[in-house]
């Protein structure tokens, strides 16, 4: 089967211009100036370029892509679609094959499995209602009531060991992470004092294991919706793009997972809800650079420092 690589090097540039005309996409969508973008409709913000010779454009809007991610942004394709039309657009066959250098593929890395701490830790998880401080700290960020089908849990008694030393047990947030087909890979604990503030004096968030090999899984704080999903970097940061953006928003919890992060197969439009300073961004350009042949994608940026920021100040949402 002829993947994105090889139909880049049969095409070119010339080829792929053709592809997209043969498609039927209007020329205004074809030249290298600033025009109308046939995917998001702003009225001066895209223009074609062409400048790898893939069928590269750009939006100020809608981010940047090759020829690939525009007919599936024009057509509402998954790329599995759009390759068998950009094939048939293109007059290729399966059989046609270019010698092109791929990347090495990396020695395989041991993959990390749930600890039985993480399994037996969820089995004594209580509904968020049932821990005065879990529910209070939700409050105090204009996060309660949670959406329903939410996936957060809490506990009344969690251990806390900082270097082989036991600190002492506390109230806790506890957040299930899971890989792609939905599989359990460890658990995110926020610490919380009695008040509901974040434990002070010893780090607040922890995982309770590692995910060596794991990379790309993230929290899926709530059920997917139609084919539209939000990935942010923190659970309150994604929480919060939800109540404001009213799609299904999970939380990668740090710049590193997000930028590995992936969708799964039923989505068809990845929105990055990305903080406004010099990482967040980065990791999200990252994503979006690597997921741009598999998804339609948007980067959307608070106009606070981050999204909980943002909810904060709405006169709309209060806490309770």
């Amino acid at each position: 089967m002829m993947d994105a690589y090889a139909i880049h090097a049969t095409l070119g540039a010339n080829g792929w211009l053709a592809v997209l005309q043969s498609a039927g996409i209007d020329e205004q969508f074809l030249r290298d100036k600033h025009g109308p973008c046939p995917i998001c409709g702003g009225t001066d913000r895209y223009r074609f370029d062409n400048k790898r010779g893939r069928g590269d454009w750009i939006c100020n809007q809608c981010g940047a892509g090759d020829g690939f991610k525009l007919v599936m942004g024009v057509f509402d394709l998954r790329f599995k679609d759009a390759r068998i039309r950009v094939m048939e657009w293109g007059g290729l066959t399966e059989t046609e094959t270019v010698d092109i250098p791929r990347p090495a593929s990396p020695e395989p890395i041991p993959v990390a499995k749930p600890t039985q701490r993480v399994i037996a830790l969820l089995r004594e998880t209580c509904a968020i209602e049932d821990c005065e401080p879990a529910r209070r700290y939700l409050q105090s960020r204009s996060l309660w009531p949670l959406p329903q089908g939410h996936s957060l849990r809490a506990h009344t008694s969690v251990q806390y060991w900082q270097e082989g030393r036991r600190i002492g047990k506390f109230q806790a947030l506890i957040a299930p992470v899971r890989d792609l087909t939905g599989d359990l890979v460890t658990a995110h604990v926020t610490y919380l004092e009695p008040n509901g503030r974040k434990l002070e004096g010893y780090e607040a968030r922890k995982l309770l294991s590692p995910m060596t090999g794991r990379e790309g899984c993230a929290v899926p704080l709530m059920r997917l919706d139609g084919n539209t999903l939000g990935i942010a970097e923190g659970i309150e940061t994604a929480l919060s793009a939800a109540r404001i953006e009213m799609i299904p928003v999970w939380a990668a919890l740090n710049t590193s997972l997000l930028s590995k992060f992936e969708p799964p197969e039923d989505v068809h439009k990845l929105v990055i809800f990305a903080d406004r300073d010099i990482a967040g961004l980065d990791a999200a350009t990252k994503l979006m650079q690597r997921l741009q042949e598999k998804v339609r994608l948007e980067i959307r940026t608070p106009s606070a420092k981050d999204w909980n920021d943002v909810l904060m100040a709405s006169d709309q949402w209060s806490p309770a």
